[in-house]
């Protein structure tokens, strides 16, 4: 069954707003993803959600062995509510998962066998793995990984902030991604509406009300005003 929820509730958007929904989804992509391993400060995770939401990363996944999620509103600006996220409990049940899915597992941590950003292969989708401040990815990250990553450093500090190791990375990765002609890194058109829906439903108004209303017959089906929230 096709997804409709973005066909009722467009027209409580403002043609700003969609014309942003599309802007966005036009530079979407699952081909990347991101995986923060038992991060404990809210301010960092936040502002990994917000570096992915920003280089147009649309899944996350977050692992929460013995630190719970948290974010930091203020740090986030809500890129959470835009973005697929999956909470896990166990990495190495997260990062098998992962492996079936067809990504390869890339931890970003210096190691002997490691390889540069710009050199990291691509050619099938990849998950980059973040771990805990202090003590970086775990053993079983590490025993889950297909490649190491790392950013080259010249300075005397023996490493960066996690959510600016996490921008560094993405910023470069997503780059290459998208200058690879070959590979199909876009949204799909099942993702596209699933995704016009999910965000539609984040926007208007008492949305699951309203979708009910709509779909039985007892709400009007387009509306005199926008019901959707400050445009942001």
């Amino acid at each position: 069954m096709q997804d409709d929820r973005y066909a009722l509730l467009s027209p409580f958007l403002t043609e700003a707003r969609r014309r942003r929904f599309e802007e966005v989804l036009a530079h979407r992509t699952h081909w990347v993803t991101v995986v923060t391993e038992d991060l404990y400060d809210p301010h960092n995770i936040s502002a990994v959600l917000r570096s992915c939401d920003c280089f147009g990363i649309q899944s996350a996944h977050i692992i929460e062995e013995n630190n719970p999620y948290r974010t930091s509103p203020g740090v986030s600006k809500g890129a959470w509510k835009w973005l697929d996220l999956h909470r896990h409990t166990d990495t190495t049940h997260a990062l098998r998962k992962l492996k079936e899915k067809g990504y390869a597992i890339c931890c970003t941590t210096p190691h002997a066998d490691d390889t540069t950003l710009e050199e990291l292969a691509l050619d099938q989708p990849v998950a980059l793995v973040f771990g805990s401040e202090g003590p970086g990815i775990s053993d079983a990250a590490k025993a889950e990984a297909d490649c190491f990553v790392r950013i080259p450093m010249y300075g005397f500090t023996e490493s960066f902030n996690i959510s600016v190791a996490a921008a560094l990375t993405l910023q470069t990765v997503t780059s290459r991604v998208r200058t690879m002609d070959a590979l199909d890194w876009r949204i799909s058109e099942t993702e596209r509406l699933r995704l016009l829906g999910d965000w539609a439903e984040r926007t208007v108004k008492d949305s699951s009300g309203l979708l009910d209303r709509l779909r039985s017959g007892t709400e009007p089906p387009s509306a005199p005003a926008p019901l959707g929230i400050e445009e942001t």
